[in-house]
């Protein structure tokens, strides 16, 4: 009995041995990342508007503004801003004067842009892409958040979310960080991307896409200072 027990042991690591094999590895360092090389677009002639197979019929782009790839960067604007700029902060906000020269920042100190941005001058995704292209509404980012499957991915060397729509078409937002306080933070930690609607609760903010490797949500008042990508939509 005590051979047999033996032998069925042996049997059972042999197979065990083979099926890890077969995966390449049983247990992975990273095994919250999932590597891919899949690519939605049809070609590299980028950007490409991609069918999540949403409700508003939102088409989402397949790279930042500023980015040649899906997992480019792209460029990191502060909200209502069209070109990069060196601060990172209030002080080299275009739309914010320090009237009272006190260097403090009084709501009534910033510009009133209006409630949402998108097609406008201020609207860099318009800006820079034209046609259709715009940054997408709180309404827009909030249903990227909750009505796709979200897989945090390594692509091409790049981490960040996979956003699987409902009809199984996917986009890759790269976790790029974002500037602030005059220098780069949270890259491969973190990913950002603006909407084009001002913050519903914080009166200098603006709404943003968010994401780390165990969550994606929305705010809906994040600093207008703060330079982050921009991902376009279009419809």
């Amino acid at each position: 009995m005590r051979e047999k027990n033996y032998l069925f042991g042996l049997l059972t690591i042999i197979f065990v041995a083979t099926v890890c094999v077969g995966l390449s590895s049983c247990v992975d360092d990273d095994d919250d990342e999932v590597e891919t090389n899949y690519n939605p677009c049809p070609d590299d002639h980028h950007p490409h508007m991609i069918d999540l197979g949403l409700r508003s019929g939102t088409k989402w782009a397949c790279c930042n503004v500023g980015a040649t790839t899906p997992e480019g960067t792209g460029g990191y604007y502060a909200w209502g801003e069209t070109e990069e700029n060196d601060g990172y902060d209030w002080k080299s906000y275009k739309f914010w004067t320090d009237q009272n020269g006190d260097g403090k920042v009084d709501y009534d100190e910033i510009a009133d842009l209006g409630s949402d941005i998108a097609g406008t001058s201020y609207d860099v995704a318009h800006v820079k892409w034209g046609g259709s292209w715009v940054m997408p509404s709180f309404d827009q980012i909030n249903e990227l958040a909750k009505k796709c499957t979200h897989v945090w991915t390594v692509r091409n060397g790049t981490k960040g979310m996979t956003f699987i729509g409902p009809n199984g078409n996917t986009i890759f937002l790269p976790a790029a960080g974002g500037r602030w306080g005059g220098i780069l933070n949270n890259v491969d930690q973190n990913g950002y991307a603006w909407s084009s609607s001002k913050g519903l609760s914080v009166m200098d903010g603006a709404c943003c896409l968010c994401f780390d490797i165990d969550h994606v949500y929305c705010i809906d008042g994040d600093y207008r200072s703060y330079s982050v990508g921009v991902r376009p939509v279009s419809k």
